[in-house]
């Protein structure tokens, strides 16, 4: 399988265990297969400046996806795909009906496309009372996200794809939640860790029998035979 130029790779949950802490062997076997000519692209729901730290000090040479898809950036451009004041004004009616309850994310300062919110409410009230609002309401299993509805991350990875003139079919995409679904429309091949809800694992040309950065490593084996 090594006719794949690049990976896709989520990183809560796929490159992280549930405490939000890194698989060390899982930065190494990135290294390893940069340095091999592989291109990593590392897509997420946070904002657009963790990823970017990210994207330096772990060592990746592709475009990352921020915000669930709403952001690209590469080359020190930003790529802004979701509207921002639809996301606001959908927040916004969200604290009008559920007072007190709707506690925002911490990383909402430095967002510009989607909005988070912490999981304190069920996600099927919120998606009611947001039926006739321009958005989607996600849960990436650490947050819960309000998404432009013409976004998300499957999208995002074409774009980021163009960027580098790499095609889908050369690409590989792993994650863990069923936001990382489009993701796995839009590639050749894609791998669902352990740790992802059955719908995930269904619509994945690979199911690892290990979870979270074990996984991604398991993952690495199977396609590159590497790390």
């Amino acid at each position: 399988m090594n006719k794949f130029k690049v990976v896709a790779t989520d990183i809560d949950g796929t490159l992280t265990d549930t405490s939000l802490r890194i698989e060390p062997k899982a930065i190494i076997a990135i290294r390893k297969l940069e340095e091999k000519g592989v291109k990593f692209i590392l897509s997420s729901g946070n904002a657009l400046p963790f990823l970017i730290c990210l994207k330096r000090y772990i060592g990746t040479s592709g475009p990352v996806i921020a915000e669930s898809g709403g952001v690209v950036y590469y080359r020190n451009k930003m790529y802004r795909l979701g509207n921002l004041e639809a996301v606001a004004q959908a927040l916004k009616a969200l604290n009008e009906r559920f007072s007190g309850l709707i506690e925002e994310h911490f990383s909402n300062r430095f967002r510009v496309s989607d909005l988070a919110i912490k999981r304190k409410v069920d996600i099927e009230k919120l998606r009611l009372a947001l039926e006739d609002y321009p958005v989607r309401v996600l849960d990436s299993k650490f947050a819960i996200h309000l998404l432009d509805k013409r976004t998300d991350k499957g999208k995002a990875l074409i774009k980021a794809l163009n960027l580098i003139r790499v095609k889908p079919e050369e690409a590989v995409a792993i994650g863990d939640s069923l936001m990382d679904l489009p993701m796995f429309k839009a590639v050749g091949y894609s791998i669902a860790l352990a740790n992802s809800p059955i719908e995930l694992r269904k619509r994945a040309n690979y199911v690892t029998r290990n979870k979270f950065g074990e996984g991604f490593l398991e993952a690495m084996k199977k396609v590159f035979n590497c790390c």
